[in-house]
């Protein structure tokens, strides 16, 4: 059995401290096994931001698998966008854009999706998928794989618009082909998940996409301050999301999910 948490929007610089210090208290009682942030962990991509997240990440005693986000690139600065647009992600979170994580049960792989070109939107390179595809390829049968990305693969339910990471289907196929399981994203302030195959006809294999709301930033687009605790056990996953209340972070929607003959089930 593995416990994963996953946080994701961050946005260090207008961060709600108060529930920063309850995010970092729920997290603690949770005995999970990693910590996954699935990008924007800044606001602006200023020193300062970056301090910030960093300490909390200090504060967090669990490994990480953290990828940037779109905001984490300088967007005033030109210069820095372009010729070093993580400059600072590498010097206060990690120098390492494809992050990896593997215990014979779970096989997590990062992916930077963020790009200088484009302020909003990410995409996945094929130097990318082949790297990935190399990754899960070398994984055990049993391991259940999982991709972390910023950028998402599947719209939410009350914007079936709303733009995808770019390069969306070829990724598909090449996480149908190596196995994939899970992919854990953000980027909409919204949690959400779902099976990639009624958005994606092509694709026929079952991969759960999991989307957390924004942490501890007060931009909630109409949702509460939120994040994710997956709990795996063989073909098993409890998906919690826990909210804040004003006060603390509760569970406020758990899903089971089975993966049988057919992929993903919903247990009802």
């Amino acid at each position: 059995m593995r416990r994963i948490v996953h946080i994701s929007d961050l946005h260090f610089g207008p961060e709600v401290p108060e529930v920063v210090e309850g995010l970092v208290a729920d997290i603690e009682r949770q005995s999970a096994d990693l910590l996954i942030v699935s990008g924007d962990l800044t606001q602006r991509a200023r020193r300062g931001q970056y301090r910030k997240a960093r300490a909390f990440l200090d504060r967090v005693a669990l490994p990480r698998i953290v990828v940037p986000g779109n905001h984490d690139i300088p967007l005033f600065n030109v210069a820095a966008r372009f010729l070093l647009p993580l400059m600072n992600y590498r010097r206060y979170i990690t120098a390492e854009l494809c992050p990896r994580y593997a215990d014979g049960e779970i096989a997590v792989a990062g992916v930077n999706t963020a790009r200088s070109n484009t302020w909003i939107e990410g995409r996945i390179s094929p130097e990318q998928l082949a790297a990935l595809h190399e990754f899960f390829e070398k994984q055990p049968a049993s391991a259940t794989k999982i991709l972390v990305a910023h950028h998402p693969f599947i719209p939410p339910i009350i914007d079936t618009t709303a733009e995808l990471v770019g390069g969306v289907l070829a990724a598909l196929k090449t996480l149908e082909a190596c196995g994939c399981h899970l992919i854990l994203a953000g980027h909409l302030h919204l949690a959400y998940s779902g099976d990639v195959r009624p958005y994606h006809v092509e694709i026929e294999r079952s991969i759960l996409v999991v989307q957390a709301g924004t942490a501890v930033s007060h931009r909630r687009r109409g949702e509460p301050n939120a994040y994710n605790v997956l709990t795996l056990d063989g073909p098993r996953l409890w998906l919690e999301v826990r909210s804040w209340n004003g006060r603390e972070f509760e569970g406020t929607l758990r899903t089971e999910y089975d993966y049988e003959a057919d992929g993903w089930m919903r247990r009802e």
